[in-house]
């Protein structure tokens, strides 16, 4: 079984993927796995290096991640060829994952976009007001607020694809008045049984 947990930046899918793993479950964080196949994957250097900016990478040093941040933040066309390049490879290390795991949640910023809520058998989408998302992106990188505005509206295309997988798709409000774990347990429940 493999469950997305999908939700825009700064909307706390790290938190529920922490509580999850600290209940013994197995999630694949997408933004991290995907640095490590940056890292490692010659041919993904050389398609960013060819398709986004020699700059980035030369094809051999691992991508600069604060310069490549800068370019698909403010380059659209760059930002949908690096979801081509880097997604694609994330989907396919995924689905090697799901052979050896009985459940599996997918933590993705991005989750319809890179074509990973296709094979979702259940997606948990965290649903958090604005103001906050924008102070936790503020909080944790340190940036401006126009910055984090600017990473939130880099995604609003994600939201409308989603719409696809609502017969599949869970709420999970993360807000001052709904207990994130509480609401994590209950949908524990129904995989449990699964």
């Amino acid at each position: 079984m493999l469950i997305g947990i999908s939700g825009g930046i700064g909307s706390g899918k790290s938190v529920v993927s922490r509580i999850l793993r600290l209940k013994g479950m197995t999630v694949y964080d997408c933004d991290s796995e995907a640095k490590r196949l940056m890292a490692d994957s010659h041919k993904i250097k050389e398609r960013i290096r060819d398709e986004i900016s020699p700059q980035v990478t030369d094809g051999e040093r691992i991508p600069d991640r604060a310069l490549l941040a800068e370019i698909i933040f403010n380059d659209e066309t760059a930002r949908k060829k690096l979801n081509t390049i880097v997604h694609g490879a994330v989907r396919d290390d995924v689905l090697k994952r799901m052979a050896t795991e009985r459940i599996l949640w997918v933590e993705a910023a991005i989750l319809a976009e890179s074509g990973l809520a296709e094979f979702c058998d259940r997606i948990w989408k965290i649903v958090t007001p604005t103001d906050l998302r924008i102070s936790n992106v503020v909080n944790r990188d340190g940036c401006s607020v126009e910055h984090a505005f600017k990473r939130l509206r880099s995604q609003e295309s994600e939201q409308h694809l989603l719409i696809k997988y609502e017969n599949k798709t869970d709420m999970i409000f993360n807000n001052s008045q709904s207990s994130l774990l509480f609401q994590i347990e209950e949908l524990l429940r129904d995989v449990v049984a699964y």
